[in-house]
């Protein structure tokens, strides 16, 4: 079918929040929040940054600072946490959602607490860890379930990942309907304002469709804008790289102007076109007017599945491997089916064969499981689109679709987009990472005399460092700059520099000594004013920002405060709280741990000075 919409032109006209929702909302300090990738670790480090932010008030009885931030930025399993929040529906609260602020870390009790906040090992209804308790979300298990899928309901390869994510995180709260092929039926919006404007009223046909909006209303926190970020595969001469993809509630595109193409040949960036409208085939244009035809609508579920489609390429390795995908089959195919017949509705049970599948996850056989496996090739559960620039927008009625990669693959923080808004003037950067920060053998490389810069021998995140133009940490080389010696594997991540490369160094030092230097007693929050660099591939300008950098890390103040039983919880998990990026299965517990830690790191007297301060 053909629809309606609005490109939106974010180079001659400049890119600002207001410019979307207005000044209705109060903003003081023009603060941007940041919740990095990290799949379950960044979902449960990020929810207690919420918590703590929406406990913090500039005043007593005042607005929570959550409720005054401008925008939220997300990333991959940040986008897991953002994208939810900004759009909870049904009856859990805020609060539910969240879970509760304790302030107190001697409070907390491995199990039967006086409230579920203090109770380790249960979760609030609705809570957004819930989603990660169960053990079909882990990776081996998400991989049969995407087999399943492909085998018996014709779900497309390049919609796997995202569909899951659909079932998985955005079901939770409502936010995601399958259709047919279990695909999403829904799209989403701001406002009922912004909703009969810019979609409805053009296209009275999708009425009919339902539409999430953002969550408003008595109880509910009020929502920042939100912008999730994926990557688009681009062509730069003959190298592969990476173009920053936002999705907003008004627009979804490419906002700065990559000097590279897209799987069409065609200059990539300028803008976006009304979210709904993204993946559609361009058919005329009449100035910022756009008529596309689309099968469906650009969805929660899509966003949130190409924000963190770096697992797609984990749960293909898996698929690939008939002996190993059969293993899986066998130990939770009957699970899993059970599971899905509860999530899909009995109109969809219809267009399927019941009894075959029923027989195939009571005996899979390795020679069907190889002849299927046979079929997917290396990047088939990669997501692909179809995408149009607005720069130099032209309609194309062939035309190819364009794979799509996890957003922290090009730039895991958030920050390098949250700063092409230029009313942004602070933003709270949470690297929830897996890397815990440590002491190095090599330090920064001074890319004008090419010596080593002194107390800079200090091992932080791989995502932290392109922004400032070095390269992820070497153990032989350090911390050396982007260039004609830039590592294939750092490619992708070459053009996410924003901040000049002589702070880098200050920032190592502040996080290493707000810390403890080394001992972890504190939690590694810096404060850094810096002057951003102008990026065309993000469409960054050249201004004066104010970054609080929160690292997550193991406080042992905070750890000192805690009772002797979960003392010896935290004890238990060697990774606490850098929890591997591909464990996506934790328990309630390890979730009520990470997000109590990473609450207090914000919320505590002793480290909420800085960010309340940012709101003034």
């Amino acid at each position: 079918m053909t629809y309606n919409a609005t490109t939106s032109d974010t180079v001659s006209t400049p890119l600002t929040v207001e410019r979307f929702v207005g000044k209705g909302r109060t903003t003081p300090g023009n603060v941007g929040l940041c919740l990095s990738g990290g799949g379950s670790r960044a979902l449960t480090a990020g929810m207690g940054q919420l918590r703590a932010l929406n406990y913090l008030t500039t005043k007593k009885n005042g607005p929570s600072l959550l409720s005054q931030v401008k925008a939220v930025s997300t990333v991959s399993g940040g986008s897991w946490l953002g994208v939810s929040f900004t759009y909870l529906s049904g009856r859990t609260s805020d609060t539910d959602f969240l879970n509760a602020y304790i302030a107190n870390p001697h409070d907390l009790v491995p199990s039967k607490g006086s409230s579920i906040g203090v109770t380790l090992d249960k979760l609030p209804r609705g809570n957004m860890g819930v989603p990660s308790t169960s053990r079909l979300f882990s990776v081996p298990v998400l991989a049969v379930e995407a087999y399943i899928l492909w085998k018996f309901f014709g779900t497309p390869a390049n919609m796997l990942w995202q569909v899951l994510m659909g079932f998985h995180i955005m079901s939770e709260h409502n936010l995601y309907s399958p259709g047919a092929k279990a695909l999403p039926t829904s799209l989403f919006s701001w406002d009922k304002k912004t909703l009969k404007q810019a979609v409805v009223g053009p296209n009275p046909s999708l009425a009919k469709e339902t539409a999430h909006l953002v969550a408003s209303g008595a109880g509910r926190t009020s929502r920042p804008y939100i912008l999730c970020n994926t990557a688009m595969f681009v062509k730069k001469g003959k190298t592969q790289l990476l173009a920053p993809v936002q999705a907003t509630p008004f627009f979804t595109g490419i906002v700065g102007t990559p000097d590279a193409v897209d799987a069409n040949g065609r200059k990539v960036g300028g803008g976006g076109v009304t979210s709904f409208a993204f993946n559609s085939a361009l058919q005329s244009v009449s100035g910022a007017d756009v008529t596309v035809a689309q099968a469906r609508q650009w969805s929660l579920t899509d966003i949130v599945g190409a924000s963190s489609a770096a697992f797609a390429g984990q749960l293909q390795q898996i698929i690939n491997d008939p002996l190993l995908l059969l293993k899986y089959l066998k130990e939770f195919a009957a699970e899993i089916w059970k599971w899905l017949k509860s999530h899909l509705s009995s109109a969809d049970l219809a267009k399927v064969d019941e009894a075959r599948i029923q027989s195939f996850v009571k005996a899979p056989t390795l020679a069907e499981v190889a002849a299927d496996t046979a079929i997917f090739d290396p990047g088939a559960l990669i997501p692909a689109y179809d995408y149009w620039p607005v720069r130099n927008v032209k309609p194309n009625a062939k035309l190819k679709s364009t794979r799509f990669a996890d957003g922290g693959n090009l730039e895991n923080t958030g920050v390098a987009s949250m700063l092409s808004y230029g009313d942004i003037d602070s933003v709270i950067a949470c690297v929830n990472s897996a890397t815990p920060m440590t002491k190095g053998k090599k330090g920064v490389i001074d890319p004008k005399s090419g010596k080593e810069i002194p107390k800079t021998r200090i091992i932080v995140d791989g995502q932290i460092p392109p922004l400032f133009g070095y390269q992820p940490y070497d153990p032989k080389k350090g911390y050396v700059p982007f260039g004609k010696k830039t590592a294939k594997a750092n490619l992708f991540m070459s053009q996410s520099q924003v901040f000049p490369a002589g702070d880098f160094p200050a920032l190592l030092k502040a996080l290493w000594k707000n810390s403890g230097s080394g001992k972890n007693t504190c939690p590694a929050n810096a404060l850094q004013k810096l002057k951003t660099k102008k990026n065309d591939w993000f469409g960054v300008a050249k201004r004066d920002v104010t970054v609080l950098w929160v690292y997550t890390n193991a406080v042992e103040t905070w750890i000192s405060l805690l009772r002797p039983d979960v003392k010896k919880l935290v004890a238990a998990s060697a990774d606490f709280p850098h929890y591997g990026t591909l464990d996506t299965n934790l328990s309630a517990a390890e979730i009520n741990l990470l997000a109590s830690l990473t609450a207090w790191s914000v919320g505590d007297p002793s480290n909420s000075k800085d960010f309340v301060g940012l709101f003034k």
